[in-house]
Formats: structure tokens, sequence, C-alpha cells
């Protein structure tokens, strides 16, 4: 092949790669005006889900603050008469061995 036909084959390449470039650039905006508009169904609809899913989720971990604080004060109770129950017949031990 001479170098006329390199050259011709060259620019046909060359218009066959612009062809595809424009191809892909059109594919591109499409899938991106897809997913735009996608989001935006999303977002509308989620901002509601949302405001309520945060207030439902406030709602619980007041509950659960709430149980945690009645278990614990139960526990702490519990273990102080516990102890106190244990220093009083310690107490009566001692003094029923001194006396």
């Amino acid at each position: 092949m001479g170098t006329l036909g390199c050259i011709n084959d060259m620019m046909r390449r060359d218009k066959e790669n612009r062809e595809l470039r424009y191809r892909n650039r059109e594919r591109m905006n499409e899938t991106r005006n897809r997913l735009i508009e996608v989001k935006k169904r999303q977002s509308s609809r989620s901002s509601s889900e949302t405001i309520k899913r945060m207030e439902k989720i406030a709602q619980q971990t007041l509950e659960r603050e709430h149980l945690e604080q009645q278990s614990f004060f139960r526990g702490a109770l519990f273990f102080i008469l516990l102890v106190l129950g244990i220093s009083v017949i310690v107490l009566l031990v001692i003094a029923c061995f001194v006396a």
C-alpha cells in the first residue's frame, strides 16, 4: 500500500472514531439523565420517609434509655442491699464471737 492508501485509511479510521466518540457521549448523557431522574424521584420520596424514620428512631432511643436507667437503678439497689445484708451478717458474727 502506498502513502496515499495509508493516508486514506487513517482518515477513514479517524472519521469512524469521531462517530464512535459522539455515540458514546450521547449514551453517557442519556445514562446520566436517567440516573438524575431516578435520584430526583427517590429524594422527593425519601425526604418525608427519612423524617418519619428519624422521629421513630429518636422515640425508640428515648424508650431504650428509660429502660436502661430503670435496670441500672434496680441493679444498683440490689447491689447496695446485698452489701448491707452481708455487712449486717458479718457484724452479727463478729458481735457473737466478741461477746
